[in-house]
């Protein structure tokens, strides 16, 4: 296909390089910062814009790939007639981009994706369309670039936006906490790792609720004093340390 893009940033980046390695040619970058639209273009061989009325109208597909805030304005703005139009966002409805063509879908890769990476994971992507056609042809195009592919509607694409949340982006943070109050304490990070590597190589193997550990599965209060003590001084490490040592304990109490 020949596609443009919309947009300049993480998941551009991902797309447009999955998208070119795999036989598609982007015709144009579109972008409003023009130095990030410039790089994108360099990398991809496509010419680019920062101007919605220069937008190439020969495109077989226009791809969004912008910040969720932007969608309002581009389905005021941008007008497309029946050309297929995707946008890949989790938490936006295929509703949002309703006005730009009368065929679009959505495109959403469930990953947690960095422009920076180039050796991208597998990722899972999720298709909704507004009609059979544009399923079609959003299905041809994901399954040129990965091997995991679902159809969902927008509520179900948001819960998934929402699990991928807790699982990634939270993990991550509490994770950065640590590090944090490692580097705080002078205490050297670096003796977590294997302990966190084993936290997510049990989940290769084993339902996550059936390898939980800690003070708070064995409601051991005495240890989790200790802790709370120790957080005194951070308020909101501590009452993230207490909010999820009571889920654990009422998720599993409950089993």
């Amino acid at each position: 296909m020949d596609i443009v893009i919309i947009g300049t940033g993480n998941i551009a980046h991902c797309f447009g390089h999955l998208l070119k390695i795999h036989g598609h040619q982007i015709t144009q970058i579109i972008g409003r910062n023009p130095d990030r639209a410039a790089e994108l273009a360099e990398m991809l061989h496509a010419p680019f814009t920062t101007d919605l009325l220069d937008i190439n109208m020969e495109a077989d597909m226009y791809l969004l790939a912008v910040s969720d805030s932007a969608y309002p304005m581009l389905n005021d703005e941008l007008r497309l007639g029946r050309r297929m139009v995707a946008h890949t966002a989790g938490a936006v409805p295929l509703s949002a981009i309703s006005r730009i063509s009368s065929n679009i879908g959505v495109i959403y890769p469930l990953q947690s994706i960095r422009k920076e990476v180039k050796n991208y994971p597998p990722i899972p992507i999720m298709l909704e369309a507004s009609n059979d056609d544009v399923l079609k042809r959003l299905q041809a195009l994901a399954q040129s670039i990965a091997s995991t592919i679902a159809i969902t509607d927008s509520h179900q694409r948001l819960q998934y936006h929402l699990t991928a949340v807790l699982c990634n982006n939270f993990t991550n943070h509490l994770i950065a906490r640590a590090k944090a109050y490692c580097d705080h304490e002078h205490l050297d990070f670096t003796l977590l790792q294997p302990i966190i590597r084993e936290t997510f190589d049990r989940l290769e193997k084993y339902p996550p609720e059936s390898v939980q550990t800690g003070p708070a599965l064995r409601q051991d209060e005495a240890t989790m004093e200790l802790h709370r003590n120790l957080l005194v001084n951070d308020e909101y490490l501590q009452l993230v340390y207490t909010v999820l040592s009571d889920s654990i304990y009422n998720f599993h109490e409950k089993r």
